[in-house]
């Protein structure tokens, strides 16, 4: 099959990328041809180095944009799409030669979905209650919607490292991008810190995983709020692939949503998660199944959902009894072995569209 994705996004690296860079991956290695329809930069230069082809645009002109994927004189047999301005050329290729069209959804935002959904073929939710909040708003064709989950690549998160108890010293991963859409998640970040800074059984060091246009604010009230204590703050900026395998390892501790959630779990890190929406709170066995319903913390109202106190409690957990550091590593990286091993969910991905281009 000859497979076209189209991707538009704000910042350089994300969830969304990875999640379109694994699927683009796995069906290379099945023998598709990919081509991806992204803007030029770091993720188009991760794509071109494992044999991907990229089509440059920056989405200002979708009857450009078509013309560019036109050029390349291939006739592809399928289309698959994310939110935002990928869908207007998208929707004018499948219409024009007639091919199968997808379209991915990893949050709550509908973009006009009642608009375009008698075109669609399938619609993908990256969580039953993404599935859910997009058929409450839109009553029909529910029949075209499939939960494929985030996942982590089991070749590169092969190997769990769980928490030394006799160490004096903690680590804790912040893995977030610093943009004003994740305001959320770097205010619950900043109310994580004001209380680190109270504990003194242990130094406690922070990793700031991920970039982006407040970093530098960010970074500065943490570093205020840390100030006169032994706590510190290390700036890991954007990481991918086996440097950000490595980043989580060095952590004993993960706070992140998403995607970002899922890869802490994976390499045996209890993981608090918060999302861009909600606050979903430690992976326990009590929680974890709404956790994966929504995403790790990707539908909700914000604070006006959130339970004051509740970070606080669930650092006391694991920073004032260190066995449950290791208890709870050994807990989520279960849920995320047996749920999100993305061969797994590309191949069904793969078979999906298998099934859609023998019915056309």
């Amino acid at each position: 099959m000859n497979l076209l994705y189209i991707v538009n996004f704000h910042a350089p690296m994300g969830g969304l990328h990875e999640n379109v860079y694994a699927s683009a991956l796995y069906m290379k290695k099945q023998g598709c041809t990919v081509y991806v329809v992204l803007k030029p930069g770091r993720l188009q230069q991760r794509m071109e180095a494992e044999g991907i082809h990229t089509i440059t645009t920056d989405f200002s002109d979708s009857a450009e944009t078509l013309e560019s994927i036109e050029n390349v004189d291939v006739s592809f047999d399928l289309v698959h799409f994310h939110p935002g301005p990928s869908k207007y050329p998208a929707l004018k290729y499948a219409e024009k030669y007639n091919v199968p069209l997808i379209e991915t959804y990893h949050g709550i935002w509908l973009d006009d979905l009642e608009e375009h959904i008698d075109e669609l073929d399938a619609i993908i939710t990256v969580s039953e209650g993404i599935k859910s909040h997009l058929q409450s708003r839109i009553d029909k064709h529910c029949e075209k919607y499939y939960v494929m989950p985030n996942g982590y690549d089991s070749s590169l998160f092969d190997q769990p490292k769980y928490h030394d108890e006799e160490s004096g010293e903690i680590n804790i991963g912040f893995v977030t991008r610093f943009d004003k859409d994740k305001q959320f998640i770097m205010d619950v970040l900043l109310l994580a810190v004001n209380h680190i800074k109270n504990k003194t059984d242990n130094k406690i060091n922070i990793h700031m995983i991920g970039d982006g246009t407040h970093r530098d604010e960010f970074l500065e009230l943490c570093q205020r709020m840390l100030k006169d204590t032994e706590h510190t703050i290390q700036f890991k900026g954007w990481l991918v692939d086996e440097e950000l395998k490595n980043a989580y390892l060095d952590c004993d501790i993960i706070i992140a949503p998403g995607r970002s959630a899922i890869e802490g779990m994976a390499c045996g890190k209890p993981v608090i998660a918060v999302g861009s929406k909600i606050y979903t709170g430690l992976i326990t066995q009590q929680n974890w199944q709404s956790a994966v319903y929504g995403n790790f913390g990707g539908a909700g109202k914000k604070f006006a959902d959130y339970e004051l106190g509740s970070v606080e409690n669930d650092l006391d957990y694991l920073l004032d009894d260190k066995g449950n550091i290791n208890y709870l590593g050994r807990f989520g990286h279960e849920v995320a072995r047996q749920f999100f091993d993305s061969d797994k969910i590309n191949q069904e991905l793969f078979n999906l569209y298998r099934i859609l281009h023998l019915s056309e």
